[in-house]
């Protein structure tokens, strides 16, 4: 084992000499068989230092000008950024055996649940990796007044994994605090997921957030995936407590058989991050011969008394709200990008000018900033199953660069979600793959790839996923662990514990485009993307059937809770709900009738006190009833239908009134009547 220098091509003997020395130095003595190269560019006076290691490890990085190259200080910018990349390395490569050391706080050990949790993790560690594995923690901490010691820094440098033990004493504690810092270190040092907490006891920190001087501590802690184990505390052994100390087992092992990524990983250069353009957002759309519209004029700006930038299309069926989507998916991706779709789909987007001919289809968009500002005009016609760009081919085309930098995803309401690969569409340039849905009724979401474990995601990614159904879901749904190699397994209502293909439709296919949308904030703004944070991402989502599939309860509260979650994304949706749609301001409606002019209802009044009922009858035209019992009134009517009597019973039924009651209230009318009659 030793550190040897195979090349060293630097002209000068004694700058040779003294960097060689330098990098030695700044390497030290780590385990196992290291390599370096030591070169210098012909064409440059770059330096570039390369090092291989054990694992597959290589790190390289030019040094160029004087304040890298300065032998006045011995080169101490080269000590300092190779002793940075030592310390990663031992860090990550040194663990050779997998080992998790679990922080608690002395009271939460009191029953012994912290032993049955450490032997349950060992053992199934063991199962699932054939090896054994060595979960470790400070016996000390059973005792009040316990102190951080050398023992214990032994137990954590020795650990690969921390497993925190979550609870009101967990955020007493300063032993446990100085834990997870030293993981939270390692963490951002390395970029790969080393925490992952267990919820033990309900704590108000994370609940309400109030943290007082440990904020900090509280909202880093919050951005890892949860295992919640607060129902299974007082017993560890049933099938469900198992069943999740298992998950937890298989993600510690996904996360341990993670190599480092060669753009973020320790000892690579990273990839310089592009920061994201400033947001801009559809302010208007005009099409002529589009579908099924001649002309038409919708404007995406107006104010709301509401928060959040929202435009929600309604109408029946055939009325245009999909052709809408559409038209902005293809203005947004543009000259070249939109031809991806296929000459068959985008002659399908051309209006019929009669049976066999169809006209040629004109859209425009109209973009702006957040606030008033020079806008960027989107013109292009489709015609024989061609984009062309109006308005200058030139401006067009730089216009469409520009916005392909910007977060747009669109879904339609046949966004899947399969355990079957999507291969029709896997040829595809990402952006368009972001919104073919739209187009296709049997494409496959992007996000699907990282939920169902086929490919592989970062952790930020996987923090800021888990943000984001913590907020829009609450407790209706959870992420119970998430792997970037098995996928994700979520929590039901608190009840199963299912992997995403298998959740039911509505959650189904919200967890699908919430995934994509994640993935392309992280794609497309790594810097912003940092932070995990839902209320960073700006971008432009259109959604065909917002509610699709969704109990009622989750379509009242859904735009609410999504308003509050992306306060800076501009979502144009369309439904059917009156429930989704009560949750809007008049100027945030747009109410497609194919028989007002303009093709656009203008709406006159607020909606937001307005019941369901008053929804389907004012702003719907539709009874809020089904016909059955219509039909019912006119066969009775006509003789030929139930007698008078028992429809009576059937109209009399109510949620405060069952069969019975209407049936005593029926008789009760006949002897009223009878009296009358007397």
């Amino acid at each position: 084992m030793a550190v040897r220098v195979f090349s060293n091509n630097l002209p000068n003997p004694a700058v040779r000499e003294a960097v060689q020395e330098a990098v030695l130095g700044a390497i030290g003595a780590p385990s196992g068989d290291w390599l370096v190269q030591i070169h210098e560019n012909a064409e440059s006076p770059s330096w570039h230092v390369t090092i291989w290691g054990p694992n597959n490890f290589r790190w390289t990085r030019e040094y160029f000008g004087i304040e890298e190259q300065n032998p006045l200080d011995g080169f101490a910018f080269i000590k300092k950024t190779i002793s940075e990349v030592r310390k990663t390395v031992s860090d990550v490569l040194s663990r050779s055996q997998l080992a998790v050391y679990l922080s608690y706080a002395y009271p939460d050990n009191a029953d012994g649940f912290v032993v049955r949790l450490r032997d349950r993790v060992a053992q199934e560690l063991q199962v699932q990796t054939g090896e054994p594995a060595d979960v470790v923690w400070d016996p000390d901490r059973m005792r009040p007044g316990s102190q951080w010691s050398e023992e214990v820094e032994k137990l954590v440098e020795r650990a690969t994994f921390l497993v925190p033990v979550v609870s009101p004493s967990y955020f007493n504690s300063d032993q446990c605090r100085k834990d997870f810092e030293i993981f939270l270190d390692r963490e951002q040092r390395t970029n790969r997921p080393l925490i992952l907490p267990v919820y033990f006891v309900t704590t108000g920190e994370l609940e309400n957030g109030v943290a007082y001087s440990k904020n900090e501590w509280v909202q880093t802690l919050k951005r890892h995936n949860f295992l919640d184990l607060r129902s299974h505390r007082f017993d560890l052994t049933s099938t469900r407590a198992l069943g999740a100390i298992a998950l937890l087992a298989k993600s510690i092992r996904d996360y341990a058989q993670l190599r480092l990524e060669k753009t973020a990983g320790p000892g690579v250069e990273p990839k310089r991050a592009v920061k994201a353009i400033e947001p801009v957002y559809v302010r208007s759309l005009q099409l002529r011969d589009f579908k099924c519209f001649e002309e038409i004029e919708l404007h995406f700006d107006r104010p709301s008394s509401l928060e959040g930038r929202w435009t929600c299309i309604a109408g029946i069926n055939g009325s245009g709200k999909s052709t809408i989507l559409q038209a902005l998916g293809v203005a947004l991706l543009g000259n070249p990008l939109a031809v991806e779709l296929g000459g068959e789909r985008l002659n399908r987007l051309r209006r019929q000018a009669d049976l066999f001919n169809q006209k040629r289809a004109v859209i425009e968009v109209v973009l702006g900033p957040p606030e008033p500002g020079p806008e960027i005009r989107l013109p292009l016609e489709i015609d024989e199953g061609r984009i062309v760009a109006t308005g200058g081919m030139n401006r067009g085309v730089l216009s469409w660069d520009a916005i392909r930098q910007l977060v747009i995803a669109g879904y339609g309401a046949t966004r899947n979600l399969s355990p079957r690969p999507d291969s029709n569409n896997e040829n595809l340039s990402l952006d368009v793959r972001h919104q073919i849905s739209l187009f296709e009724p049997s494409s496959q979401l992007g996000g699907a790839e990282v939920l169902l474990g086929r490919k592989s995601a970062s952790f930020v990614l996987w923090q800021l996923f888990q943000n984001v159904i913590r907020q829009v879901f609450d407790t209706e749904l959870q992420v119970l662990l998430s792997s970037p190699i098995a996928g994700v397994r979520f929590a039901v209502s608190d009840k199963d514990y299912v992997e995403a293909v298998d959740l039911p439709d509505g959650y189904r296919s919200a967890v699908a485009w919430i995934a994509d949308l994640c993935s392309i904030w992280c794609e497309k703004a790594p810097e912003l993307a940092a932070n995990a944070d839902p209320a960073d991402v700006h971008a432009i989502v259109l959604i065909d059937e917002i509610d699709l599939h969704l109990h009622p309860s989750l379509q009242r509260g859904l735009i609410p809770r999504l308003r509050k979650a992306f306060p800076k994304v501009q979502w144009i949706v369309t439904t059917h709900s009156p429930l989704v749609l009560a949750n809007f301001d008049v100027n945030e409606i747009i109410a497609l009738d194919r028989d007002s002019e303009g093709n656009v209802r203008e709406l006159d009044r607020q909606i937001l006190g307005f019941t369901s009922d008053e929804i389907y009858e004012w702003l719907m035209g539709t009874r809020p009833m089904g016909t059955a019992i219509e039909e019912e009134i006119r066969q009775s009517d006509e003789g030929t239908g139930k007698d008078q009597e028992r429809l009576a019973r059937l109209m009399l039924e109510s949620p405060t009134q069952d069969e019975g009651a209407a049936a005593k209230q029926v008789a009760e009318f006949k002897d009223l009547l009878k009296t009358l009659k007397r």
